[in-house]
């Protein structure tokens, strides 16, 4: 019994002892890593401010918990919109965002198990020459129980590598995106175009197009009509195999009441669009496509199935291809 009684004191001394050490601990915790970035602070920011892109780069996907369940809230990029998780490995939490300064910074408030442990995020990007200095800190009140004392010593080691990891993968997208075209989200105004209907392959747009144009032309001069923007083509149908499409070939006109033959008027409503800019020769553009069809996703919107090509250059008046600027256009629902 007093062998017994012995334990007891010594297990309850030592306790004490480590209640008391936990007292001289440091009552908060920060964790930061640096990374430096050859992109631009526009692409950082956009990554990083917005929580529809964070499974972009964060380690905290479903490839890593396949229990994970990941809710977004809000519009991406505003302050008050959420991210909340919860899965086996991960446990359960949310961040929201609380503040904001365009291309510099990102801050956040990180709550896990429905706020038993919170902190609070910042992510803030500097130019440094040719790159840029991306620093991602965490950092929170331990308070006064002992256990979250000892823990507070192990969050650098615990929450560094994920900050190391996920940093490292935000330097390979927005260095990869540093080569994208310029993208612009913006409302349409009201088109009114002159249209004709006709389908191409392969071999034949250049023919097929060019008739349309001519027919349309003609339509426009005969009728003095007043051309507002530059020939375009809107895609009603695509086979990706055969590489066929139909097509709206047509020029936005100030007004046009009817048409005649196969000159149609299609008037277009005000919408919501994402353009981005491409240089090149019209065959290469499928690797636009596919940039404007992740961005889209990334932003939570959903397109409508009719991509515009603007062609900005006349191909007649300017010979060089790497210098034909066309307009992709996707409107959005």
């Amino acid at each position: 019994m007093k062998t017994m009684l012995k334990i007891l004191y010594w297990i309850l001394g030592i306790l004490a002892v480590l209640v008391i050490i936990s007292y001289l601990l440091p009552k908060s915790y920060k964790v930061e890593r640096v990374r430096y970035v050859n992109s631009t602070p526009a692409i950082l920011y956009q990554l990083t401010s917005n929580f529809y892109r964070w499974y972009l780069w964060v380690p905290w996907t479903k490839q890593a918990d396949s229990t994970a369940v990941f809710v977004l809230k809000g519009t991406g990029g505003l302050v008050g919109s959420s991210w909340r998780w919860s899965g086996k490995k991960f446990g359960q939490g949310e961040m929201i965002l609380t503040e904001t300064t365009e291309n510099e910074l990102v801050e956040y408030d990180l709550a896990f198990n429905n706020g038993a442990h919170k902190s609070k995020g910042r992510i803030s990007i500097e130019r440094t020459g040719d790159s840029c200095k991306v620093v991602w800190t965490d950092q929170g009140d331990l308070g006064y129980n002992p256990v979250s004392r000892y823990m507070g010593l192990l969050m650098d080691r615990m929450m560094g590598l994920d900050f190391e990891k996920g940093l490292l993968k935000l330097k390979y997208v927005a260095e990869a995106r540093s080569k994208w075209p310029k993208i612009e989200e913006f409302r349409l105004t009201p088109q009114v175009i002159l249209v004709v209907t006709d389908s191409a392959g392969p071999d034949t747009y250049p023919e097929i197009m060019s008739k349309a144009y001519n027919e349309i032309y003609l339509y426009i001069n005969t009728h003095q009509i007043q051309v507002s923007g530059a020939p375009l083509a809107i895609f009603l149908k695509w086979d990706s195999v055969s590489q066929q499409s139909t097509m709206n070939i047509g020029v936005p006109v100030e007004n046009a009441s009817k048409g005649s033959g196969r000159v149609k008027v299609l008037n277009i409503p005000e919408q919501d669009v994402v353009a981005a800019q491409y240089f090149g020769s019209y065959d290469k553009t499928g690797i636009v496509y596919n940039i404007l069809d992740q961005y889209i996703k990334e932003i939570g919107r959903i397109p409508v199935e009719t991509p515009w090509e603007i062609y900005v250059t006349d191909p007649h008046q300017e010979k060089d291809t790497m210098k034909w600027q066309t307009t992709i256009l996707f409107p959005l629902k």
